[in-house]
């Protein structure tokens, strides 16, 4: 079975770059979904702890339940620096990919490929000069 969109994957610096660019995107939807999913927690963790701390008579439970979601907000607020660390370590090696890649490509394949384009054309137009009679 034929796939129906085929990868312009001819040389390995397009790889590069189309590689890099999946990653680049990857990498900014992740930023996004462990920003928002951090967020969801917070302020979850925070009506909890507020709806406690709102008790005036806590009993045992209570507070340990309170200082629970106490400690649970200050791991993911020491969290948020290692997920940004990481993906933007991420972002940048997608980056490099992208600009490796396509420089590469621009500069060394392409230029071959269009003289390789120009030659052909020219052989054709002298292969039809031959073959056709002149009037």
């Amino acid at each position: 079975m034929l796939p129906k969109v085929t990868v312009p994957t001819d040389n390995i610096y397009k790889f590069y770059a189309l590689f890099g660019l999946v990653l680049l995107i990857f990498s900014l939807s992740a930023l996004i979904y462990t920003n928002q999913s951090r967020n969801d927690a917070i302020f979850k963790i925070i009506i909890e702890q507020e709806t406690l701390n709102a008790v005036i008579q806590q009993n045992t439970t209570q507070q340990v339940t309170s200082a629970i979601l106490a400690r649970k907000l200050e791991i993911i607020k020491s969290d948020k620096w290692f997920y940004l660390i990481s993906i933007s370590i991420l972002a940048c090696i997608a980056g490099y990919l992208i600009y490796y890649g396509f420089t590469k490509w621009h500069n060394k394949i392409q230029p071959l490929q269009d003289e390789l384009i120009e030659l052909s054309i020219k052989k054709l137009k002298k292969e039809l000069r031959v073959s056709l009679p002149n009037k």
